[in-house]
């Protein structure tokens, strides 16, 4: 299996050069992350974790920790049922994603840093409980913004304990939403896509239609920032000459 992983289009980078004959594991159910790997020539073998996404937001001291955690107890999980379901077959590497969707004031300059904001407590906004819930969601963002925020971890075998290393990045975008007619919200509610959507809204597609412009990465936005994966491959390979060789 591993030596499809990596598809005959995919751009022949250093870092796609070590991922042939590799055995690449998504550690995610969602067919968003599937496709967009698939567009840039990757296609792991799906092994969804078992984690159960339980962390307590307000542990977090900085929100933007709070997907990377989540992402990287769902890519250790996923590498130790693998290691100790088969240890001559490990991974060579799992890639898990947590994608979280954040209020976030409305920039008065092209400088968007949340840290530019202080005294203002960005709240996080999970999938709607109802269409009810939606509209009002729908509503609080029209004609604002939200920020998205996708915690990436890569886990990858070293040989010191505990055996294996993970490296994390945290992908931020802004979403500015048009100002939609109500009844344009009220027919996106009614049709039910935003209920199973964080944010209450899916970008990629009929909740497309409420979106103004996207700042920074779309595939972001999707679930899964891909140019900043390769980017982080490469810096690896860079960085290690044994990385993905053990």
């Amino acid at each position: 299996m591993s030596s499809s992983c990596v598809l005959p289009h995919a751009l022949k980078t250093p870092a796609i050069k070590k991922l042939t004959g590799k055995r690449i594991i998504l550690a995610s159910a969602s067919p968003r992350r599937k496709d967009i790997l698939s567009v840039h020539g990757l296609a792991p073998e799906i092994v969804p974790s078992t984690f159960q996404e339980d962390l307590d937001v307000n542990s977090f001291q900085n929100i933007h920790e709070y997907p990377v955690a989540t992402a990287s107890h769902k890519a250790i999980e996923v590498y130790e049922r693998l290691v100790q379901a088969d240890p001559e077959n490990p991974p060579d590497l799992v890639i898990a994603a947590d994608t979280v969707v954040l209020t976030h004031a409305q920039p008065s300059t092209e400088q968007t840093s949340f840290s530019l904001l202080p005294g203002v407590t960005q709240e996080l906004l999970e999938k709607p409980s109802s269409k009810d819930d939606n509209r009002r969601m729908l509503l609080d963002l029209n004609g604002g913004v939200c920020e998205v925020v996708t915690g990436l971890v890569v886990v990858y075998p070293i040989l010191t304990s505990p055996g294996y290393m993970t490296r994390s990045i945290d992908e931020r975008s802004l979403v500015y939403f048009a100002d939609n007619p109500r009844e344009v919200i009220d027919a996106y509610v009614e049709s039910g896509e935003g209920l199973d959507v964080a944010g209450g809204f899916a970008i990629q597609a009929r909740g497309g239609a409420l979106v103004r412009k996207v700042d920074g990465d779309y595939n972001n936005v999707v679930g899964f920032p891909a140019a900043s994966f390769f980017r982080l491959l490469d810096l690896l390979v860079e960085e290690d000459s044994d990385f993905l060789d053990i």
